[in-house]
């Protein structure tokens, strides 16, 4: 009974009460060590079956041909299964500490899994990168990202940016070209205002910690990418003038202008199927949003019209040029009860040895998910594919390589700091928390993961020693 009492606490309260939420399952772990007669993934008949759960509708369509197929016939014995979960998130929350849960353990994110391995639930994988050479297959950032403590406990599925998206159709008849800086911004917002076109369209809907993205796009092209990476690794305050400066044009662009979707109450109310009405049609000019909105364009053909992509505008000289925030998108971990680990990790190393394969999986999704962040070439890339994701993909690798990124939230804040970012910014655009108080919140979580070993790795941008 009590076993039953801390699983449905756990699952009732994502993301609420971190570090509670870790006692709860830190219990469970032990409950589930000692309850566990029969592992979560065993044989049938003479085969051991490994299994990887993901995300309904994340699958590239050829993934048995391409990866499932060859792996199980290099590995006779063994028989991988990769199997779409709804709500993947709640349901690894429930079943992890139950021995339930996959050998193959995939999260929304670096910061997702931190409160897994504060409950020693995660598999450190220190060991397989060193002997399979993960640290020279994957960027470097990427990689680094990985790490709790000074150990490795994910490698990232696939990697992503926060880009401006554009209906290129509509700019050409009206002469727009994208917007670099706060004046262009701010002139193209009010001209299509006056087209009757809502400047950008973006909405919480679907997904409310969509609020993540905006917040992180402001943080970053007002405060700096510098700055944001000294409150990072806590060298300075999230109170501090220029963090405030950021929310101060956020709170003017989404709730005193309606720029996102026309008002604060449509932002509320616009989910992802609106995104995909409005863009394409031109009822709407841009949406900033992240890359994997490659894999929707296929709703501008259907309009009849053209996309294109740019990189988000800088509303700040103190955030110089334009940079890419860093993103993994999923991570991929090892249980910690699995009976199988050692095979799991070969699972993964397969996946992180041909960028070629890799690149063959993701084209099906317009390299939008499982792409993971490899050493790619032009070469590499399918004969077939659009130029302008080939374009994105160069360019990335040339900026970040010198050093120009800023930062997600959903990679490098722990769970508190971040659940709070999202959670909370609400109450600023309805104007019933200051923003003052608000960072000074969220200075608070901050300081509740540093006192919990809970930060993440960072890298540092260009400019800083």
């Amino acid at each position: 009974m009590l076993y039953l009492i801390l699983k449905q606490a756990v699952h009732t309260s994502i993301f609420k009460e971190a570090a509670v939420k870790t006692r709860i399952l830190s219990v469970m772990l032990i409950f589930s060590i000692v309850l566990m007669a029969v592992p979560a993934v065993g044989a049938q008949g003479d085969e051991t079956v490994i299994t990887w759960w993901t995300e309904v509708g994340t699958v590239p369509t050829n993934l048995q041909e391409v990866f499932i197929d060859p792996w199980n016939a290099a590995h006779p014995g063994y028989r991988l299964e990769i199997i779409e979960k709804e709500d993947l998130e709640a349901v690894l929350r429930t079943t992890i500490a139950a021995g339930e849960a996959p050998d193959i353990l995939q999260t929304a994110g670096a910061s997702y899994i931190a409160e897994f391995v504060k409950a020693g639930l995660v598999q450190p994988l220190d060991d397989y990168a060193e002997q399979w050479d993960w640290a020279d297959k994957l960027l470097p950032w990427a990689y680094e990202t990985g790490f709790i403590g000074g150990t490795l406990y994910s490698v990232p599925l696939t990697y992503e940016s926060m880009i401006l998206m554009y209906n290129r159709t509509l700019f050409e008849e009206h002469g727009w070209t994208p917007p670099t800086n706060l004046e262009e911004f701010t002139a193209l917002a009010e001209a299509a205002e006056a087209a009757g076109i809502h400047p950008m369209v973006y909405g919480n809907a679907n997904w409310q910690p969509s609020n993540e993205q905006v917040v992180g796009v402001y943080l970053n092209n007002v405060a700096g990418p510098q700055n944001v990476y000294a409150a990072l690794i806590g060298e300075k305050p999230w109170t501090d003038p220029e963090f405030v400066e950021a929310l101060e044009l956020l709170q003017t662009h989404i709730a005193d202008n309606g720029w996102f979707s026309g008002s604060l109450e449509n932002y509320f109310a616009t989910g992802w199927d609106d995104y995909w009405a409005e863009l394409p049609t031109g009822e709407a000019a841009m949406m900033m949003t992240g890359t994997w909105a490659f894999y929707m364009t296929f709703s501008f053909d259907e309009a009849g019209t053209e996309w294109d992509w740019a990189p988000l505008p800088i509303f700040n000289d103190r955030a110089g040029e334009y940079n890419y925030e860093l993103a993994t998108g999923s991570t991929l971990s090892i249980n910690a009860v699995s009976p199988n680990a050692d095979v799991a990790a070969d699972v993964i190393n397969y996946l992180l040895s041909d960028p070629a394969r890799v690149l063959e999986l993701s084209s099906t999704k317009q390299f939008g998910e499982y792409m993971v962040p490899l050493h790619y070439t032009e070469e590499d890339f399918p004969a077939d594919t659009d130029e302008r994701l080939i374009r994105f993909f160069s360019d990335f690798a040339e900026v970040t390589g010198e050093g120009r990124f800023g930062y997600t939230t959903w990679t490098f804040w722990p769970a508190g700091p971040n659940v709070q970012l999202w959670q909370e910014i609400e109450l600023v655009w309805f104007g019933e928390m200051s923003i003052e108080d608000y960072l000074a919140r969220h200075q608070a979580e901050w300081d509740a993961a540093r006192a919990a070993g809970l930060e993440l790795a960072v890298p540092a941008p260009a400019g800083v020693e």
